[in-house]
């Protein structure tokens, strides 16, 4: 068997096995392509390293270069890389925390979800604890304390090219599942791609929300914890879901939806769309929605 038949032979059988586990919803091939294309040219160099050494005394080196590409490249897929989930791998569940610090007054959260799917609910009283499946590449995690602000970012592998570059579908709603602290007041942004962002909010004092997310499903829960609330959710093709609490005030801008908004109990003031009694209400949520957005549900609880 010749080295060009044996890596052949294996790209063949890679390919299939790949298309194979897309076509049957247990894989995730859209890291995949994407990494295929950027690293395509290691690819060449290491055609070119096995035409070198063919039926030369070292044509081990010309077998040798096929296995190193999958093994290396399976490697990088699968591995968590960097992060600060206590060396955690890509197959085992892991949780991060992050513990009550009297230094922190105010928590500052980033959550950038590449593909990933992400559920929040039940404040906790850590200033953060999050839990990542099994079978997803963990993301990198960075923090910092300045001026009696906790900053806290995580950053997943779909926002990169080669890390997470394959990612298995397990049947969980959510990759990960994050929990903030249940006293602090909390700034929050989430960035995703064909994501599921669950978000109930109801428990936590969230003060700032930021959701930019494209064909995704949304589900955001917000409380009456703090008096004024804002939230901006963008997207191009997404479902979004809002549910308020019945004693807070709502106002909505950025759609122009009059009909809709009037059936869920939204009159038009000053360009804007509020609820009854907005003005006297002791919370007020101020929400900026995208025209863009396929759906729009809002209730109250």
């Amino acid at each position: 068997m010749t080295p060009a038949r044996f890596r052949w032979g294996a790209l063949l059988i890679l390919l299939g096995l790949i298309l194979l586990l897309r076509n049957l919803d247990v894989i995730d091939s859209n890291y995949f392509w994407t990494g295929f294309l950027i690293y395509f040219p290691i690819l060449l160099i290491a055609i070119g390293i096995e035409k070198i050494f063919t039926r030369t005394k070292l044509q081990a080196i010309a077998y040798a270069t096929t296995v190193l590409i999958f093994g290396g490249g399976l490697y990088l897929a699968l591995s968590s890389g960097h992060n600060d989930v206590g060396g955690a791998d890509f197959f085992r569940e892991t949780s991060y925390n992050w513990n009550d610090d009297s230094a922190v007054k105010e928590l500052h959260a980033t959550l950038d979800l590449g593909h990933g799917n992400l559920t929040v609910r039940d404040a906790t009283d850590e200033l953060v604890y999050a839990q990542f499946n099994e079978m997803t590449s963990k993301p990198e995690i960075d923090r910092s304390v300045s001026d009696g602000v906790g900053n806290i970012t995580f950053k997943g592998k779909g926002t990169r090219f080669l890390g997470g570059l394959v990612k298995i579908e397990t049947g969980e709603n959510a990759d990960w599942y994050v929990s903030f602290s249940k006293v602090l007041p909390l700034v929050l942004e989430c960035n995703g791609s064909q994501s599921d962002i669950h978000l109930n909010l109801a428990t936590t004092p969230v003060k700032q929300l930021k959701v930019d997310a494209d064909q995704a499903t949304i589900y955001l829960k917000l409380g009456d914890l703090e008096k004024d609330v804002k939230v901006d959710v963008t997207g191009s093709d997404s479902d979004v879901r809002l549910r308020v609490p019945m004693n807070a005030g709502l106002r909505v801008t950025g759609i122009s939806d009059e009909e809709y908004l009037k059936q869920v109990g939204l009159e038009r003031h000053n360009g804007w769309f509020t609820n009854a009694g907005y003005d006297t209400m002791r919370s007020k949520i101020d929400v900026n929605l995208d025209d863009k957005q396929s759906s729009l549900s809002i209730d109250y609880y």
